[in-house]
């Protein structure tokens, strides 16, 4: 089990009482709308929290002055062995800084803690916000990947997007580069 803990927010290993908070966010359509999938149902985000409950690589990103969940990040390690991240926030949380927040401290953990050198990420072209979020933190964009599928339409056809795809090296990493300072403490 992992615990992230900067000025705001408590990042932490998924419960089954967050149901509730998760659910409002996995089920709306601007979330989901660059996702690798559509808006869930409850029953999806009850699997999906009962899938990652117990893995340290999901986390929730709980406000800890209203003791709400509002957000999650995480990464996965691609069939090459690259450390991505990802982010998903509750967009009535947005614009407040928190998914930067939540993102920089993940960042520095996996940096830190985990050890790697190099940590990526991708986005559509379209999400600007998305796009944004990874060069505040410092990523530097490296290529950009044309008709690439995550998900099919509802015919099973897949659906052709274009990606910026972002790179972080340690040795790079500047944390000036974050307007919010961050205390980070993970245990």
């Amino acid at each position: 089990m992992i615990t992230i803990e900067t000025n705001r927010l408590l990042l932490r290993n998924y419960k089954v009482t967050d149901f509730k908070d998760i659910l409002k966010y996995f089920s709306d359509e601007e979330v989901s709308k660059f996702e690798d999938f559509y808006p869930m149902s409850e029953e999806q985000v009850r699997n999906i929290i009962a899938e990652w409950k117990d893995t340290d690589n999901r986390l929730v990103a709980e406000l800890k002055v209203k003791q709400k969940v509002i957000g999650s990040v995480g990464y996965w390690i691609d069939d090459e062995g690259h450390y991505c991240i990802d982010y998903d926030f509750n967009p009535r949380y947005c614009g407040q800084g928190y998914a930067t927040e939540a993102s920089n401290a993940l960042v520095h953990y996996l940096f830190e803690s985990v050890g790697i050198s190099v940590i990526y990420g991708d986005c559509d072209v379209q999400n600007v916000s998305s796009w944004r979020l990874l060069e505040r933190l410092g990523f530097q964009r490296i290529s950009k990947l044309d008709n690439q599928s995550y998900k099919n339409d509802k015919n099973g056809n897949p659906i052709l997007i274009n990606t910026f795809l972002y790179e972080l090296d340690k040795a790079q990493f500047n944390t000036s580069n974050i307007s919010l300072a961050t205390r980070n403490t993970w245990y």
